[in-house]
């Protein structure tokens, strides 16, 4: 991914997030092209995108993290375009992150991602398991 993706991944999130069964409600392209922007300009930002004909169809924001056991990687955004899902382009896009951290000596993906969602489903395809001891919480202020 390069910073020159940034508007087409906007787009293209804006498209995937606002629609079910997400239901976001994000108000402009120029408010997720910030939040993206915050992953991008983070100095251990990894991400990456598929395309096809130039199209783009699909986009990976995360960031490495290191660990007492070695460095991960931690997906923070993850999306195929709405009409493309279920259509493989997923786990390609999956399966070259994969390739591509374990050449970089990173040896563990991390997400959150909501229950009972398609989303969650697909992960546990990708070998991606709950964590039954861990929590998430947050204080709303």
């Amino acid at each position: 991914m390069e910073k020159s993706d940034l508007e087409r991944c906007a787009d293209l999130f804006l498209k995937v997030f606002n629609a079910s069964p997400w239901f976001d409600e994000w108000q402009s392209a120029g408010q997720v092209q910030q939040y993206l922007l915050e992953f991008m300009d983070n100095p251990v930002f990894v991400g990456y995108v598929i395309e096809r004909n130039q199209a783009l169809l699909g986009a990976c924001f995360g960031h490495t993290k290191s660990w007492y056991s070695g460095r991960e990687y931690h997906v923070h955004e993850y999306y195929i375009d709405t009409g493309l899902q279920r259509s493989g382009l997923g786990s390609a896009l999956m399966n070259y992150i994969k390739d591509d951290l374990i050449s970089k000596n990173i040896h563990c993906m991390v997400l959150l991602t909501e229950k009972e969602l398609p989303a969650e489903e697909f992960y546990k395809k990708q070998g991606f398991q709950v964590k039954q001891d861990l929590i998430f919480m947050y204080n709303k202020l």
